[in-house]
């Protein structure tokens, strides 16, 4: 049991973060190795668990775990791309999903709630205020938490494996040089690069309505030249073939190409009417500035009451075919939801203890990250 697994986890860690990946001073990419087999094993990132697991006094450990993690020539971002690459390349881009010859690049984020217990007084390092979300209230609740961005790659069997991940709140943004508009954008040119050199082809990003600012369809269009199925609000002022004015107004008007279910593979599946059209979208008040896209529009029609839904892509939608695909790659976007209620639920992310600074939370969820990795790597391997 545990001996053999530890040696097979041991052999794992040690090829996928050699000296070469964790290009760290000191003893430190021992050390790394060595919290990231604590993990591994104890499959949680709780400290207290991980202390169990080397038998020694939780306390103590507990102490020199934050001591570790706050040094500041500890600069795992690096080591933890190196460590991603080589991991994508062992798995093989064979398990990922893939259509018109690219791979499904998603991207979300996940929050920590952080209300401090046993009453103490002291907050937590650069703590922000973030959603509380599952809660039925006419109001958003907003409680102390962190937001870590993710950006994570569908598989064939359509689950998402994270790739990147960045842990932010308003308060560390300003010391981190970024806004959290400019955060996002780095993130995701990092996530297009990562997969770019470990594979040799394309993403097509797959997002909800938290990405659907104009800047960032125009950003990822023209500069990054992405192609996207991003979710956007009716609310949104659209040129097209002559007209002028909200999208919500527009897109009923145009004739229905198909009929499909949403979301095949759920239960109760939603039937919606589908539509597109080629559209424009002003990018300033003159409108001299503005970038075209396609819009998908959906209108339920068995289900009384929702809301209908507006995608917008770089995708063709000239067939049937090119049209049901934008449907079936947005209902994918769900897989991310999932492997963040398996990342929290199986590593225990959202019970770390680590109060010495901001960046010591980071850096033991970054090597948790890495610990995922090489659990997922030994899964199909």
């Amino acid at each position: 049991g545990l001996k053999s697994s530890r040696h097979l986890l041991a052999k794992s860690i040690a090829s996928c973060l050699a000296d070469d990946v964790l290009d760290l001073p000191y003893n430190w990419p021992k050390k790394v190795r060595v919290f990231v087999l604590g993990i591994c094993v104890a499959r949680s990132t709780v400290l207290q668990d991980i202390a169990r697991t080397f038998g020694s006094p939780v306390k103590k450990s507990e102490k020199a775990l934050s001591e570790f993690l706050r040094c500041k020539k500890l600069d795992l971002n690096g080591s933890a791309r190196k460590h991603t690459l080589k991991m994508l390349r062992r798995v093989g881009r064979k398990r990922f999903y893939r259509t018109l010859g690219k791979v499904v690049l998603l991207v979300d984020s996940t929050t920590y709630a952080k209300v401090r217990s046993r009453g103490k007084e002291r907050r937590m390092p650069h703590i922000g205020k973030i959603p509380l979300h599952n809660v039925p209230a006419s109001e958003t609740i907003l409680v102390p938490g962190y937001t870590e961005f993710w950006t994570g790659l569908l598989l064939k069997d359509e689950t998402c494996l994270g790739i990147t991940r960045k842990l932010y709140t308003e308060k560390t943004l300003p010391t981190q040089g970024f806004s959290q508009n400019a955060l996002e954008e780095v993130e995701i040119r990092s996530a297009v690069d990562l997969v770019k050199e470990a594979f040799g082809v394309g993403v097509i990003l797959v997002a909800d309505r938290g990405y659907r600012r104009k800047d960032l369809l125009a950003w990822l269009k023209k500069e990054l030249r992405v192609d996207f199925v991003i979710r956007i609000e009716g609310k949104l002022t659209v040129k097209t073939k002559g007209w002028k004015g909200l999208l919500q107004n527009l897109a009923p008007h145009w004739k229905e190409r198909l009929r499909r279910h949403w979301r095949d593979d759920n239960k109760d599946p939603i039937l919606s009417e589908v539509r597109g059209q080629a559209v424009d979208i002003p990018l300033d008040s003159k409108g001299k500035d503005r970038v075209g896209i396609n819009v998908v529009h959906l209108t339920p029609v068995n289900r009384q009451g929702m809301d209908p839904m507006f995608l917008a892509t770089t995708l063709p939608i000239e067939t049937l075919e090119e049209l049901s695909r934008i449907v079936s790659l947005y209902s994918k976007r769900w897989t991310i939801e999932t492997f963040f209620f398996n990342w929290k639920r199986s590593l225990g992310a959202s019970g770390f203890r680590v109060f010495s600074c901001w960046e010591a939370i980071d850096r033991l969820l970054a090597m948790a990250h890495m610990a995922l990795l090489v659990l997922y790597l030994l899964y199909v391997l």
